[in-house]
Formats: C-alpha cells, sequence, structure tokens
C-alpha cells in the first residue's frame, strides 16, 4: 500500500496537505542543540505503514576500493570524493 502511494506522487512539483496526510504519519521536532558553534536540529520523520526511515551519516560508510580493467593493460580506480572543510 505504501509503495503504491509514494508511485502516485513521483512526479509531484511540490508538496501538497493531501500529499503529507497519505504518506507521513507523524514529524517529530528534537531540541535544538548546539555542536561545534553550529545550531543542529533533529527531524524524525514516521511514515505511513514503514514508521521511521534512518539513513546512516556517509562519513561513517566504508569508502569502496574499486580497480576495473577496462582493457588490456588500462585500469580504472574509483576514488570517491574527498569532504574538503
Amino acid at each position: 500500500m505504501f509503495l503504491s502511494t509514494v508511485r502516485k506522487y513521483t512526479r509531484a512539483k511540490k508538496l501538497t496537505p493531501r500529499m503529507l496526510n497519505e504518506l507521513i504519519q507523524r514529524i517529530e521536532v528534537h531540541q535544538a542543540e548546539r555542536i561545534d558553534g553550529e545550531w543542529v536540529q533533529k527531524l524524525t520523520i514516521y511514515y505511513n505503514c514503514i514508521g521511521a526511515l534512518f539513513i546512516p551519516d556517509t562519513d561513517t560508510l566504508p569508502t569502496p576500493d574499486v580497480t576495473v580493467n577496462t582493457r588490456k593493460g588500462v585500469f580504472v580506480t574509483y576514488e570517491p570524493a574527498q569532504n574538503e572543510q
């Protein structure tokens, strides 16, 4: 049921109250806190039928080490972009 509802809105141009009511059960807004001099505020979105969806922080994911032998003597290596700060 959730996927059929999501598929209805894959080409939506703007968010409408009807879309929110069909897709989202509730949104929790957590207390804002200062981390390293910046204000950070966490939001937790609970979707209908599947609950909260937590996406891992990309900084903690392992970086793949990929080398592809495209043709004899030629290797292509994937190097993820480094975050410059």
